[in-house]
């Protein structure tokens, strides 16, 4: 009686361990992910500047942003070496509002970019060209002056 009892229980034991084994495992609550990095919705005067723009001056400005070289980033407005490096690193943008999001950029210099970009992406004059015309403005006319006399008395 004793023997069946035992092999009854380890009958019954195994029979547990095996149910356990096949019962699928509960996952463990997962680590949360990294944030995606959401995408932060522009301010208000940010959107009310982007929307002076007609469809053509916007699909231009965000073809400058997303294909334009360092060379032509820097004819924008306060975009030097370093903001033009940022924005490339950043693209794609799908909307010109996106370019805020670029470290550098705020809404001031977004407001120059839009005006940039509405009077028609005029290109910086050569620093040649400017010298020259400041040399011909600031050169003096000759005086006729006559020097004065001593007196010698």
């Amino acid at each position: 009686m004793k023997t069946i009892t035992y092999l009854l229980s380890i009958l019954a034991f195994s029979f547990s361990l095996s149910a356990a084994e096949t019962t699928p495992k509960k996952k463990s609550p997962a680590k949360p992910k990294a944030p995606a990095v959401e995408e932060a919705k522009p301010s208000a005067k940010v959107e009310a500047i982007a929307k002076t723009l007609t469809p053509s001056q916007r699909t231009k400005l965000l073809g400058l942003l997303n294909e334009g070289d360092e060379k032509a980033l820097m004819t924008i407005p306060n975009v030097g070496e370093t903001r033009a490096a940022a924005i490339k690193k950043a693209r794609p943008f799908a909307d010109v509002t996106n370019v805020m999001k670029v470290e550098g950029i705020g809404e001031a210099t977004f407001a120059e970019m839009v005006a940039h970009a509405k009077a028609g992406f005029p290109q910086p004059e050569k620093k040649e060209a400017k010298e020259e015309t400041t040399e011909k403005k600031k050169a003096p006319a000759k005086s006729k002056t006559t020097p004065k006399k001593k007196d010698t008395k």
